[in-house]
């Protein structure tokens, strides 16, 4: 089962994500959203307005699969891409985390790190990067 560290998940919070969906025939769109809140290992409710309900309702009816990267600076102090299935919840995007990837370039851009013993994941997340949160502002 696909788990998030506790780095990702403070990113994650701390920044929200830019969220990618689309329809069944591949058209794409994305919204930003600023802020999540992550329960349990692997699921992640972001807070939507009525403009971005409206935005991808349609494409998550026709195709929950979504694909998130950490906003603001989490998208460079934590390149991470999740993939997952969506469900709108009242004004909530709700997202169970099933794929985990590193975006980091260089040679572990795209590795699959949802694959790895959840040890080595942590090991991966602590091994590369120094801080375990975001800066504080």
């Amino acid at each position: 089962m696909t788990q998030l560290t506790p780095r990702m998940k403070n990113w994650i919070e701390y920044f929200g994500g830019h969220i990618g969906t689309a329809t069944k025939r591949g058209f794409p769109t994305t919204i930003v959203v600023e802020t999540a809140k992550v329960e349990g290992i692997n699921i992640i409710n972001f807070p939507l307005t009525d403009a971005q309900i409206n935005h991808i309702k349609d494409n998550i009816s026709e195709n929950p699969q979504v694909a998130i990267g950490p906003g603001g600076l989490g998208c460079v102090r934590a390149p991470y891409q999740l993939k997952g299935t969506a469900k709108i919840n009242g004004k909530d995007l709700t997202v169970k985390v099933n794929e985990i990837y590193c975006t980091k370039p260089g040679p572990e851009a795209g590795k699959r790190l949802d694959v790895m013993p959840y040890g080595e994941v942590e090991e991966f997340d602590q091994s590369h990067w120094k801080d375990l949160t975001p800066p504080k502002e």
